[in-house]
């Protein structure tokens, strides 16, 4: 990948430039899609009350179809949140968080390719009304690691959107990766707690798995004020 082709603010993306490679690449996405869901049982499975069922069904084998079926989840704008929760259910919270990781990676670089090199001109007028995308770049060009590990750490924009949006900066796919699998482990791991706490409630056990996960994801959505208030006093 050369990324001195990538767009900046300064040199705009030729907008014909391999439309016919995008195109084709699109309607391969869309149409495996449509199979997979349609075809296949892949489309029930994400319903958390059919997750059981796949994990009886696969065996060993059972994270791989967790882990496809939350890639495909995460390329498609689809929210993670209820995966995730059963994902700790089905899993427990350390494994469940290992799995969930390598799911939301997998989709969220899946995504981000789709923004750069197929759907580069659509995606770029979702987001360039508004200030997100000039503020993603902005931040990347000036520290690009550090910046998109803090937007995974502290979630100011939602996680499906940013996937797309980094897609359409000169971050370099290497340290995209790397900041996304660090920053969604806190995260990935409080909801895994938050399934599997919840769970163990449902079936009468005691609650302090389920408080204790509350208060880490409380602790999380507070991490955006706090890093705020930490920026304005330096």
């Amino acid at each position: 990948m050369n990324d001195s082709n990538l767009p900046t603010e300064n040199q705009p993306k030729p907008k014909n430039k391999y439309s016919w490679v995008r195109l084709a690449l699109g309607l391969f996405i869309l149409v495996d899609a449509i199979i997979l869901f349609k075809v296949t049982p892949a489309g029930s499975w994400i319903r958390p009350e059919n997750l059981q069922l796949l994990k009886t069904e696969l065996g060993v084998f059972a994270p791989l179809g967790y882990i496809g079926i939350y890639f495909i989840a995460t390329v498609f704008g689809i929210p993670g949140t209820i995966l995730t929760l059963s994902s700790g259910a089905l899993f427990g919270p350390f494994l469940g968080t290992l799995w969930t990781v390598i799911g939301a990676t997998l989709g969220a670089t899946g995504a981000f390719l789709v923004a750069r090199f197929v759907a580069f001109d659509w995606a770029k007028r979702q987001f360039e009304k508004g200030d997100r995308l000039r503020q993603l770049s902005q931040g990347i060009e000036q520290d690009g690691f550090w910046f998109a590990l803090s937007i995974r750490l502290a979630p100011v924009f939602p996680f499906n959107a940013v996937n797309y949006l980094l897609g359409l900066t000169p971050i370099k796919l290497p340290t995209y990766i790397l900041a996304t699998a660090i920053g969604i482990i806190p995260g990935s791991f409080a909801y895994n707690w938050l399934g599997q706490g919840g769970i163990q409630a449902l079936n009468g056990g005691p609650p302090w798995q389920l408080v204790g996960a509350l208060a880490a994801l409380a602790i999380l959505s507070a991490m955006p004020i706090l890093l705020k208030r930490i920026n304005g006093n330096k």
